[in-house]
């Protein structure tokens, strides 16, 4: 829908300020005398963007940072690294810290998963270097079978060679070399696994490995062989200087679970090849089921990998880990995007907060060069309606004004300064809102961002209606799937495939905190620490909800804490949350409180009963922490330094996170299917050809976005 008066630029009006919404804005912006062609106002909910991604400095406490969870970039987010590196080029800092894309992201090619082994959690550290160069370059001329073929190569060809001397291996390095023929056919002929034998052959080396594994005296002659020890350390993250038993029988365990799980995945998704590398045809089998037709064995499909994988995605329906539910086909697809959209690093971590590194720099190019930003709009429905050819429309948005400015006329400010980073504040600008309403705000504690606050019970709310043809000509709803049913009832009961999508794409409430240490992670007492090895992390510890732990002390160059107390470790956790009682109708602020001190006694318990494994010194033994260890510039002591930490539940529609339950993506749409004309979804939760819950899923919605903009549907 074009301006109703063609020599004006479309009024654009983005509702929402997460990835997908802004990546819409900066793409837009990427045009050819943008600004003659569209005239952009984002509206965003309190004083921040970012979504669920946002992420703020707490001033009040040494301007530490405070997320939504655990962030990190894989490697393969070749759209949002290519926008991301576009913003920081545009910026141009020439002062001060972040002045680039890669001072801001960092490669790290190591990651930790707890594996439950002889009735305990231990680490298992995977050295990835091997597989990642840290290359910038992207290549997207390789297909995934021939990655796939690529990675079982770099991984049996070498323990091949350590095998000869061993005849006890012939049948090993048999089926080894059988498979190596068998990959040399396959580069002559990729588009037809079948016809090459090559699924036999991968089901052959499974078989030989599984039998090989069976006794672990069979690897102890190969753990004095150098080059094998050197190997399997890096593959498997143990140290082996022992040569005993023990060792073999780790060695055995992991080798065997790492091999089955790769070559079960290899094996089905050879054998269920969809059309053009896709498999949305098997989305209606869920992920560890799909796995078991295809021969993994039940140490596979109870071990690491497999809880890894569900951890990452927060793939537990209704957020109860004794539920786990992954769609076969939107992971499968993913597993291709991640192989074929590689630039040589496994994941980039973020040295600063994901506010500071992400949404700070798209913010301030796009205000710099006119995009406009309505902060503290917060927006309350958009409401049906049909143009004068009785096609169905977004015919007005109302907005409540949650606040008012000292200086309306100047807008506002929204960054601050942290050591020389514009960063978001966790609180708004007070200084810049009209006294009387800051003074409210601050002494009813109210959070702007929250679904169920009752400041409209407080603060009489300017309301706002915004008008189709005079206000705006398109509207871009970037809000999360969440919240649709709570701001556009009205375009649910005229538009059945947007009603569906709402009810059937689920998106799950989560839990995170965050602990300041006084104490490095060694002194903590994480078990695989190693003298210069990268900052740690431990995926999968599916004990209870928050199954994921990242160790990011780097933070604390961007942090502003005294010299004499800097941290020493800075730890995260998230995990998915189900809250205590059912969500009541707004306004209720209790009901957020009471799910946040809900998170608060999950996050001590867990402490005192659960961290041994991976902090042994820090919970010696069940029911013991060492509270003392906790950072805190207070004269606190004992369990009450707790306090000065951090936590969070993420309950509010606009933080939860979008899951691929089993049978859902089919109901997700496209940008441009709402059925209503002047209308564009976007979010990590339309139909983009990801459809997983993550930063490129949301920019490749927002480039959807975008390009039903820069080239409408005649």
């Amino acid at each position: 829908m074009h301006s109703l008066n063609q020599n004006t630029p479309e009024k654009i009006a983005i509702l929402g300020g997460g990835v997908s919404a802004i990546t819409t804005a900066f793409r837009l912006t990427r045009e050819d005398n943008w600004q003659e062609k569209y005239d952009i106002t984002i509206y965003q909910l309190g004083w921040r963007n970012g979504g669920k991604g946002a992420s703020g400095r707490n001033m009040e406490e040494h301007a530490r940072i405070e997320e939504h969870g655990i962030h990190v970039w894989f490697g393969f987010y070749q759209n949002s690294i290519k926008f991301m590196r576009e913003c920081y080029e545009e910026l141009n800092r020439n002062s001060g810290p972040m002045q680039t894309f890669d001072e801001a992201f960092v490669p790290h090619n190591s990651t930790a998963m707890a594996q439950y082994y002889k009735d305990e959690w231990i680490p298992w550290v995977l050295d990835l270097e091997a597989f990642f160069d840290n290359s910038s370059q992207v290549n997207d001329d390789t297909s995934f079978a021939e990655k796939i073929v690529q990675i079982i190569q770099q991984f049996f060809s070498p323990l091949k060679n350590t095998l000869d001397s061993h005849p006890k291996f012939d049948s090993l390095i048999s089926v080894i070399e059988q498979a190596e023929t068998q990959f040399e056919r396959f580069e002559d002929n990729v588009d037809n696994t079948t016809d090459t034998g090559l699924v036999d052959i991968l089901i052959d080396l499974r078989k030989t490995l599984e039998e090989v594994c069976e006794k672990a005296e069979n690897l102890l002659p190969l753990l004095k062989n150098p080059v094998l020890r050197l190997m399997l350390s890096k593959r498997l993250g143990i140290d082996i200087t022992k040569h005993d038993v023990s060792e073999a029988e780790l060695c055995v365990t992991r080798l065997w679970l790492m091999a089955d799980f790769g070559l079960t995945l290899a094996i089905g998704m050879f054998k269920d090849g969809g059309e053009h590398d896709h498999y949305d045809h098997l989305n209606n089998i869920e992920f560890a089921d799909w796995m078991k037709n295809h021969g993994a064995s039940e140490d596979t499909l109870n071990g690491p990998f497999l809880k890894t994988v569900y951890c990452g995605f927060f793939a537990y329906k209704d957020g109860d880990v004794n539920q786990p539910n992954l769609e076969t086909g939107t992971f499968l697809n993913a597993v291709i995007y991640g192989a074929t959209h590689g630039n040589g690093t496994f994941v980039y971590r973020m040295h600063a907060g994901m506010g500071d590194v992400v949404f700070g720099p798209y913010y301030q190019v796009l205000n710099q060069i006119g995009v406009k930003f309505k902060f503290f709009h917060n927006v309350q429905e958009l409401v049906a309606g049909t143009d004068a050819s009785g096609n169905p429309i977004v015919e007005k948005i109302k907005i409540a004004k949650q606040v008012e400015l000292k200086d309306e006329s100047k807008g506002y400010d929204p960054l601050v300064d942290v050591k020389g980073l514009p960063c978001w504040p966790s609180t708004p600008r007070y200084e810049q809102i009209e006294d009387d309403i800051a003074e409210k705000l601050i002494a009813h504690n109210i959070d702007l961002e929250s679904m169920w606050t009752n400041w409209p019970e407080i603060y009489n709310q300017p309301q706002i209606e915004l008008v189709a043809g005079v206000d705006f000509d398109r509207v871009v709803l970037g809000m999360s799937v969440a919240s649709i049913p709570y701001v556009a009832p009205s375009l649910l009961e005229k538009s059945p495939k947007m009603a569906q999508m709402t009810e059937k794409v689920e998106a799950v409430c989560t839990q995170a905190f965050q602990l300041w240490f006084n104490k490095d992670v060694k002194e903590l007492g994480w078990p695989a620490y190693k003298k210069g090895s990268l900052e740690p992390e431990w995926l999968g510890y599916a004990t209870q909800q928050v199954d994921n732990w990242a160790s990011v002390s780097y933070l604390t160059k961007v942090e502003d804490w005294p010299v004499d107390a800097t941290p020493k470790n800075i730890s995260y956790f998230c995990g998915t949350f189900t809250p205590t009682t059912p969500a009541p109708d707004a306004p209720n602020p209790q009901y957020p409180i009471d799910q946040k001190a809900s998170v608060k006694q999950l996050t001590k318990t867990m402490m005192t009963e659960r961290f041994h494994p991976f902090m042994n010194n820090a919970n010696p033994k069940p029911g013991e922490f060492e509270w003392n260890w906790l950072s805190d510039t207070s004269e606190s002591t004992g369990e009450s330094r707790f306090d000065s930490q951090y936590w969070r539940s993420n309950i509010d529609p606009s933080e939860r996170y979008v899951q691929a339950i089993t049978g859902t993506t089919q109901y997700r749409l496209k940008t441009d299917e709402s059925g209503f004309d002047n209308l564009l979804l976007t979010g990590d939760w339309i139909q983009n050809g990801f459809n997983m819950g993550c930063v490129e899923s949301a920019t490749l919605s927002g480039m959807q976005t975008a390009d039903a903009i820069i080239n409408p549907k005649k």
